[in-house]
């Protein structure tokens, strides 16, 4: 879904500098797409989904020279294989993993053997980390909340999208696209207020709207 919306922002590729996205579009495929485009990905932290009591990935360090893995215990994970999604997997000798003191904390597999995967794009990802860590990217992110959740909480909580109200992937994209337009609509309209612009057809269109769809109109609330 990232690839199709970011085609259509192309047209104006010259005037973007940032992609800020949340942690579910952090991965190595969309970080490569952005940077290789020219644009700075401004993403958040993302907590290591490993279980409790085990070694987190970033305990194991990649040797890029050549190219394996080297583990808590200072011992070797060489390259193995390549996935069809394109992870590399790197696995480690079990019998000398047997007398590991670390082999709880490690791996709980039957033949000792640990496996780390790297993307092979997994490079874009660290790139994409590092910039987090430039103030002026983190607080590019720190907009988001202010500026796109404010949308979708306005949805949720305004227009009835917190929950599915018919069923079918149809309807359910009717009611969205119809919605979304109304607050689109709301939009225009408060900045036609704001101008001294809002026309008699407007409003009563609006209201129209307002009724079938159970909205909040904006004509009514005080806006400074």
């Amino acid at each position: 879904m990232f690839h199709d919306v970011y085609k259509k922002i192309s047209p104006f590729a010259d005037e973007i500098e940032t992609v800020a996205v949340d942690a579910g579009y952090k991965t190595p495929g969309i970080m490569r797409e952005i940077i290789s485009s020219g644009k700075i990905p401004a993403v958040p932290y993302k907590r290591p989904m490993t279980k409790e009591g085990f070694f987190r990935k970033y305990e194991y360090v990649y040797d890029e020279y050549y190219d394996c893995y080297i583990c808590p215990a200072n011992k070797i994970l060489k390259y193995a294989t390549t996935t069809r999604d394109g992870y590399k997997e790197y696995r480690s000798d079990g019998k000398e993993c047997t007398q590991c003191p670390y082999l709880n904390q490690c791996t709980a597999s039957c033949n000792h053997v640990k496996t780390v995967t790297r993307h092979v794009w997994a490079d874009y990802l660290e790139k994409a980390e590092e910039y987090r860590y430039i103030p002026k990217y983190r607080d590019i992110y720190r907009q988001r909340k202010e500026t796109i959740e404010r949308v979708f909480a306005d949805a949720k909580e305004k227009h009835g999208l917190r929950y599915a109200t018919m069923r079918g992937l149809a309807k359910i994209k009717m009611q969205v696209t119809l919605t979304f337009a109304c607050m689109n609509l709301k939009k225009l309209t408060l900045w036609k207020k704001r101008a001294g612009t809002l026309s008699p057809t407007i409003v009563a269109l609006l209201q129209n709207l307002s009724w079938n769809l159970r909205i909040i109109p904006i004509w009514q609330q005080k806006y400074a």
